[in-house]
């Protein structure tokens, strides 16, 4: 028999088990028992383990001291009943609480209260209407306790103002901070709360008091959770169910500069923040205050702000202004006006529609409700939606979107074609093979008769001829082969343009290793497409599905990019068709967490080929190796190192975790699969580098990996270049390096950029520390 204290921390921290279900019996001298909820014992606290007589769950004995009673494995009771959205030991489980009418009380939704809720689906495409599926308004609100300056912030008057806001609010989801004892006795006396809203925890218990947070949803409430981000600062959590799903709404207040060390507090409440809701599946919405008034929180935790969606960027409307709001000047340590308060969404179903404020407006006898401002914002979700995604960057990637991009890229292939008569063009890459997102790059291979020492003006010349609408027409420096980039038709194109000698072009793919090895590797570009297709079969079609979600997400986490030492194209195909291969009967999302958990666990000491490459049984020196499909076979990552190696392992290990608590039948959650990964967190301090657009950002793309390998011999072997550039203008583009968390000093890493820089004009490498990570794309 285990002991009270072992079968506590298996409930605690066993994620089959829901710790809100579990009532502990106490002995009491000359009293019955008393029962302590579970999450609300103390370990090593004022009870020891000897008073523990029993445990119950759901009502059931599963553990009794004196009867010799250990049944915890052998009982359903106490077991999650449903996949948790709130994982724990993050989030400690709450009992939702709504009023039940015939017993006079607020009581736990789990004792048979019917839980609330007004949503209702929708069937049809008529406008969206509060309450129903296709729309969700939430609320949050600093509501200025009463612990300081009492006598100059008019408690009495304004509560009596807050209630009557709230209700006027209309919201399904309500966040409140600096809540106290005094107005959760108001809000829960409320008809109007005790009729529509489940509050998200006892009542009775403390959490409220002990860090002034409160969650009323109209919703109904799914699961609850509370986790402690310091002294008095937290963040609570509900599960709400919509009409499209589930949701988790999430509130929290960041500490304030009236703190000691306010900024390193609150740096340290977002990478515990990060930490813990990234590990949360599906949409999330973070309410609060965040004592922050720049882009800080939402850039740490890779969420939009709705009200920066709604407005735009460049809107700065305050919610906490000391210049109009005399609550506001009595807080107030430096008289600015700031956007303290945020709701911060991940999600790529809720879209922000509205955003508005509340108690801007004070009462006619010229009384605020509270020093912030409230911010409701209205989010929808269906079909019928022309604003932008809320989540990272993604491309639009329904089956019209993609259709309408491959005819413009074929319309491109069929006039270069058309201007190069005498050669053979072949499309390559991820559109040949079927897997482009919309907007990828068009990459061809022309087969041309004769020699050709660069592209010049034969080649050139008859292409910009033909080609009127094209832009940016520039030589590819430095390539083995040459070679011509361009825009046309709103596309980029990549052309290489082989020299096939004595050699048919029609003939050229077939017998390419005639041909030097230069030229040889360019046209099998051509045979690796039409290989990795073949290995796929008979599964093309969720070949195609399952690369195509690869891809987006190791552009959105930048893994993509061979010249910044990630994977190339090629190398997520090869891995994908071989997953597709093996388990290509699968659905789509269960079909890419097997991709996640195939790779994931990897031995990379052994090579991966398809088709006429057998996978090598040898152990290869490289860290990583993705062998070409064809002749002349060779690794396509040798630009990989051993950190890279480390970082695309640790990062299809987190996919994999994403999706694990996904449900087989649900859309692939790609909103918290490309959120923009928490860089601070991983780089101590940044090398940032302007170059001027066009050769010169060519010219600096080709020194990446020697700059990596520069930056690895003084010290940071886990440096890391984001493959796109985090800022653009004009003549200017702006690239990011994180050094890792060992980076080599400013004069260090001066003397690397002098080097590696050298004879690009106006190059400039400056450093940033950590906290100061770039917003990449």
């Amino acid at each position: 028999m285990r002991t009270s204290e072992e079968i506590y921390h298996r409930v605690r921290w066993d994620a089959r088990f829901e710790p809100a279900r579990f009532v502990m019996g106490v002995a009491q001298r000359g009293r019955a028992p008393k029962r302590v909820p579970l999450p609300r014992f103390t370990p090593g606290g004022e009870i020891p383990w000897h008073r523990v007589l029993f445990i119950e769950a759901d009502g059931e004995v599963v553990w009794d001291r004196a009867a010799g009673v250990d049944r915890i494995d052998a009982t359903e009771a106490g077991r999650v009943r449903a996949p948790r959205r709130l994982p724990s030991p993050y989030f400690t489980s709450r009992t939702p609480h709504a009023f039940c009418a015939s017993r006079g009380t607020w009581a736990p939704v789990e004792e048979g209260v019917p839980p609330r809720g007004t949503w209702a689906p929708v069937e049809d495409d008529g406008p969206p209407l509060p309450g129903h599926g296709r729309l969700l308004t939430v609320l949050t609100w600093n509501t200025l306790w009463d612990r300081y300056d009492s006598d100059r912030i008019d408690t009495a008057r304004r509560r009596p103002l807050l209630l009557d806001a709230l209700r006027a609010a209309d919201a399904d989801v309500i966040a409140l901070q600096e809540a106290e004892p005094a107005l959760l006795a108001l809000l829960l006396d409320a008809p109007w709360a005790r009729e529509h809203y489940t509050f998200w925890a006892d009542p009775d218990g403390r959490d409220t008091t002990d860090c002034g947070l409160l969650l009323l949803s109209r919703l109904p409430v799914r699961e609850a959770g509370l986790h402690e981000l310091g002294p008095h600062k937290a963040v609570a959590a509900v599960v709400v169910e919509s009409g499209a799903g589930p949701v988790t709404v999430a509130a929290t207040h960041l500490s304030s500069d009236h703190s000691p060390n306010g900024t390193d507090r609150r740096d340290a409440e977002l990478t515990d923040l990060a930490t813990g809701l990234a590990a949360v599946a599906g949409e999330v919405l973070l309410l609060g205050d965040f004592n922050d008034g720049g882009d800080t929180p939402q850039r740490r935790l890779g969420m939009a702000d709705a009200w920066s969606r709604v407005h735009g960027a460049a809107d700065r409307t305050p919610t906490f202004d000391p210049s109009v709001n005399p609550l506001a000047a009595v807080s107030s340590l430096s008289g600015r006006a700031s956007r303290l308060d945020r709701v911060l969404v991940r999600s790529e179903r809720w879209r922000p529609m509205s955003a508005v404020l509340l108690g801007d407006v004070p009462a006619p006898d010229g009384l605020y409700v509270s020093d912030h401002f409230g911010v409701r914002v209205e989010l929808r979700t269906g079909a019928a939606q022309d604003d932008e995604p809320c989540a990272a960057d993604t491309a639009d990637e329904t089956d019209e979107a993609l259709a309408a991009d491959e005819a413009r890229a074929a319309e491109l292939v069929r006039r270069v074609a058309a201007a190069l008569p005498e050669a053979r063009v072949h499309l390559v890459g991820s559109r040949r093979m079927g897997c482009a997102l919309p907007g990828a790059d068009v990459d061809l291979v022309a087969a041309v008769p004769g020699t050709v020492d660069a592209p010049g003006a034969g080649v050139r010349g008859r292409l910009t001829a033909a080609l009127p609408d094209a832009v940016d027409v520039r030589e590819v420096t430095g390539a083995r082969v040459p070679g011509l980039r361009f825009g046309a038709g709103g596309l980029r194109v990549d052309l290489v343009t082989v020299p096939t000698g004595a050699l048919p072009p029609a003939e050229a793919v077939g017998r390419r290793t005639e041909l030097c090895e230069a030229a040889a590797r360019a046209l099998s570009a051509v045979s690796d497409a039409d290989a990795v297709l073949a290995a796929a079969a008979p599964h093309r079609a969720a070949f195609a599905g399952l690369a195509r979600e690869v891809k987006a997400w190791a552009r959105a986490r930048g893994l993509d990019s061979a010249p910044c030492g990630g994977l190339p194209g090629l190398a997520w195909s090869v891995l994908a068709a071989r997953t597709a291969h093996e388990s290509g009967d699968l659905p789509p999302l269960p079909l890419l967490r097997h991709f996640f958990a195939t790779w994931a666990v990897r031995d990379w000491g052994h090579p991966v080929g398809i088709g006429e490459i057998e996978e090598s049984p040898g152990p290869v020196q490289q860290p990583l190796t993705v062998l070409t499909p064809t002749a002349p076979v060779r690794s396509c990552t040798t630009q990989v190192s051993a950190a890279g190696r480390d970082l695309v392992t640790e990062e299809l290990f987190r996919a994999w975790e994403v999706l694990e608590s996904v449900p087989d039948t649900a859309p692939v959650p790609r909103s918290l699969l490309r959120a923009r990964p928490p860089l601070h967190l991983h780089h101590a301090a940044w090398a940032l580098v302007s170059v001027r657009r066009g050769e010169d950002e060519g010219r600096f793309r080709g020194r990446i990996l020697a700059l990596l390998a520069a930056l690895a011999e003084a010290g940071a072997p886990d440096a890391h270049a984001w493959p796109r550039p985090y800022e653009t203008d004009a003549s200017h583009v702006r690239y990011a390096i994180g050094l890792g968390r060992t980076p080599p000093d400013a004069a260090r890493l001066t003397e690397i950029g002098g080097e590696l820089l050298r004879g690009l004009p106006e190059a400039r490498l400056t450093r940033a520390e950590g906290g100061d990570a770039p917003e990449v794309r």
